[in-house]
C-alpha cells in the first residue's frame, strides 16, 4: 500500500537527486530516505532512480519518471482532501 510519506520522500528525492540533501531537506536521516525509496522500489517492483555512486547523483529511470507524475498528483489530492475535510 502507498504511504504519502514515502511518496514525499520520493518526490524530494527526485527534485534533489541525492539521498543526503533530500534527508536535510525532509528533516531526516539518510536511513530514512533509503527505506522509503527501496520500499516504494520494492513496492513498484522496479528502480525509481539509477545510482551513480561516484557522482552521488541519483536520476529518474523511465519507470521512476512516471511514478513522479503520479505522486505529484496523489499528494496534491490527499492535500485538497485535507483542505476540503476542514470545511467540515
Amino acid at each position: 500500500m502507498l504511504d504519502l510519506q514515502h511518496l514525499r520522500t520520493f518526490v524530494v528525492m527526485a527534485a534533489t537527486a541525492n539521498f543526503t540533501r533530500a534527508a536535510k531537506e525532509l528533516a531526516c536521516s539518510q536511513a530514512t530516505v533509503t527505506l522509503h525509496i527501496k520500499t516504494l522500489e520494492r513496492e513498484q517492483g522496479a528502480l525509481l532512480f539509477e545510482r551513480n555512486r561516484f557522482s552521488k547523483t541519483n536520476i529518474l529511470t523511465a519507470v521512476g519518471k512516471t511514478a513522479f507524475d503520479y505522486s505529484i498528483r496523489l499528494l496534491a489530492l490527499a492535500d485538497e482532501m485535507k483542505a476540503a475535510v476542514r470545511i467540515w
